[in-house]
């Protein structure tokens, strides 16, 4: 299997069978073929965060913004980690670039303007 395949693979466990460890290891697996792959430590990042892993979520989410800085998605989801460790500084400073690369995404506007209300 090639990595797009792993990739496709590892959605159906993440999303259909919450097979989070299985698409965790598809996603691995992913990443060993295309280590580039952005969209693989993407992935692998949110099935870390469902999974409450959030260390791991991080540091996909970070190695995924060092492969593409101009993705607003990598951004947001990381700052979404930091929310749920109560690290407000860290989720407004990722909320905020996320804003600054996609600022037609009413998700991002809304979630900045949320977390500075708090």
């Amino acid at each position: 299997m090639n990595a797009k395949e792993y990739i496709k693979r590892a959605k159906i466990k993440h999303f259909d069978e919450k097979n989070f460890d299985g698409a965790i290891a598809d996603l691995t697996e992913a990443i060993r073929l295309e280590p580039d792959n952005s969209f693989a430590y993407y992935a692998r990042g949110l099935v870390y965060k469902d999974k409450n892993e959030f260390d791991a979520a991080i540091a996909d989410f970070t190695k995924a913004i060092q492969l593409e800085p101009e993705e607003g998605g990598n951004y947001f989801y990381r700052g979404f980690i930091y929310a749920c460790k109560n690290d407000k500084a860290m989720t407004v400073s990722d909320w905020e670039m996320a804003v600054k690369l996609d600022p037609q995404n009413s998700k991002y506007r809304e979630a900045l303007g949320e977390i500075k209300r708090l």
